[in-house]
């Protein structure tokens, strides 16, 4: 008479089997994560630009974004730089994430001028592990987003 339950091997071999499938499903699951933040985080900054941008016309002034360290930060004012970031009229703090600001314009600010409708030129880079994005400032105050280096799907290639 057979006996219709598993053996030890057969049950080895399924355990092994779902191992190998998990650790590969974990590695692309924190991938995903990463990119998300990336992406997320870039159209966060994008639109927090617009914003300014936005504020700076309808109040017909010049605002000045300023850059701080650790953890980045960006800040608005209308005249100097403030001391600390959040002494700023409105500011945008760095996400809880993996995300990190690598390239800002050469002078650490972007202004938007309000008569005119018009900015400052510059470029601001965000990386984490899984690869690059760029927002871009035309000098018509256009703001775009792009990825550079990554696989990104809805984000269109510098």
């Amino acid at each position: 008479m057979q006996n219709g339950g598993f053996s030890l091997l057969e049950l080895l071999l399924v355990i092994c089997i779902a191992a190998i499938l998990a650790s590969i499903g974990i590695q692309h699951w924190k991938d995903l994560q990463l990119r998300n933040e990336l992406f997320t985080t870039t159209k966060q900054l994008a639109y927090f630009l617009e914003e300014v941008q936005t504020k700076a016309y309808h109040a017909n002034e010049n605002v000045h974004v300023y850059y701080f360290l650790t953890p980045w930060c960006l800040s608005i004012s209308k005249g100097e730089k403030p001391a600390t970031c959040q002494e700023g009229t409105a500011y945008f703090m760095k996400p809880n994430n993996s995300v990190e600001l690598s390239d800002l314009t050469d002078k650490k600010a972007i202004s938007f001028w309000g008569r005119k409708n018009m900015a400052q030129t510059g470029t601001i880079e965000l990386y984490n592990a899984v690869g690059t994005t760029q927002i871009i400032i035309s000098y018509r105050g256009r703001i775009r987003f792009c990825k550079k280096n990554s696989y990104l799907p809805g984000l269109p290639p510098c």
